[in-house]
């Protein structure tokens, strides 16, 4: 008896269901974090400009960039809750953090990096959107590093990173989570 794993339409293949360990960060009500810009980009929290695809949710994070090479925007807020970066235990809840993200062009760097206290930031810095103004889920895999569990205390996140513009372009992100696949 095989088993058959098709969706019944077309007798397509299903898409394997997402292994969330937990959610850093989604919008919706308070949000989970406090976040802060800093190096000329702006940051808040906006109803979603695009409920479509991949996302339907109410409120994302809404990056404005101000032009300078290296802008970034960065969490605060870890405490001793059960949702903090205190409590991430890599070897158990998985190393692939993926972020929705909604881009005005293809092809922009984004950076993700953990920074901790007496451990160095590990920072990915090998992601880029492949789409235009629509949302796609971006995956940074902490796999090869070396993460320490329960280490980590900010989360940043660069968008367009180590591009200098003119500013004004607006990145949105969402569904901040750690995945184990």
């Amino acid at each position: 008896n095989k088993e058959d794993n098709t969706n019944g339409e077309n007798n397509q293949p299903e898409e394997p269901k997402e292994q969330v360990s937990r959610v850093f960060e989604d919008f919706e009500g308070e949000g989970k974090l406090s976040w802060t810009a800093a190096d000329g980009c702006s940051f808040k929290v906006v109803d979603n400009p695009s409920k479509t695809g991949i996302n339907t949710t109410d409120k994302v994070g809404n990056v404005t960039a101000g032009g300078a090479k290296w802008e970034f925007t960065w969490s605060t807020g870890f405490g001793a809750t059960e949702d903090s970066f205190d409590f991430v235990d890599f070897s158990k809840d998985g190393y692939i953090v993926k972020v929705d993200v909604y881009s005005p062009k293809a092809n922009s760097p984004v950076y993700l990096k953990f920074e901790g206290v007496d451990v160095p930031a590990v920072e990915i810095t090998t992601v880029t959107t492949t789409k235009v103004n629509e949302w796609e889920t971006l995956e940074f895999d902490y796999e090869p590093y070396q993460m320490v569990d329960g280490a980590y205390k900010n989360f940043v996140i660069l968008f367009d990173a180590g591009v200098e513009g003119a500013g004004g372009e607006e990145f949105y992100f969402d569904n901040v989570r750690l995945c184990k696949e």
